[in-house]
């Protein structure tokens, strides 16, 4: 009587725990496939990466001897890959596109798309790279941090390299 009690709980158990457990190594793989697509992304341009991050359907990632952003993102359509030469930036920020849902009794703003815009040094050519989008995901995961603390980092990337090329310059004059 005790060993078929202990069968059930165990098949119990297992039907309970296994979904969580395919689901957790399912995200484990999409990650690690990102991560290596973007460092291919790198290799081919001769660079090495020193800051990567991975989300959900997107990874992220600096050269920072070469002066070079990659970003590589994948939907359920395509797959494709950008590189940003820091080098020819002025500023980075974060975009965010709101849309206003109308509910029975009240009206919501709901984010629609978020990306990361970087300001040329012409001031007239932008580049954005495409963190959300409601077309493409359902729900909004941790884009924000990311966006955010991407668009800090970048912007701080940009500040050293002037702050250093203005004190080069300062050297060579005096």
């Amino acid at each position: 009587m005790g060993t078929g009690l202990f069968i059930i709980d165990a098949i119990i158990i297992a039907i309970v725990i296994l979904p969580f457990a395919l689901f957790i190594n399912g995200s484990k793989k999409r990650k690690r496939k990102l991560r290596k697509a973007l460092q291919s992304e790198a290799t081919q341009n001769n660079c090495k990466l020193s800051k990567i991050e991975v989300d959900s359907n997107f990874a992220i990632g600096v050269d920072e001897a070469e002066e070079k952003l990659f970003f590589y993102k994948e939907t359920s359509e395509l797959a494709f890959a950008q590189v940003v030469d820091l080098k020819s930036l002025v500023s980075c920020k974060t975009i965010r596109e709101n849309k206003r849902v109308k509910d029975k009794t009240k009206h919501y703003d709901v984010i629609d798309k978020l990306q990361l815009s970087f300001t040329h040094h012409n001031l007239k050519d932008a580049t954005e790279l495409m963190l959300y989008n409601n077309d493409d995901e359902m729900v909004l995961n941790n884009e924000i941090a990311i966006a955010q603390k991407w668009e800090d980092y970048v912007n701080n990337l940009i500040a050293t390299k002037i702050s250093t090329v203005e004190s080069d310059n300062a050297m060579v004059m005096a």
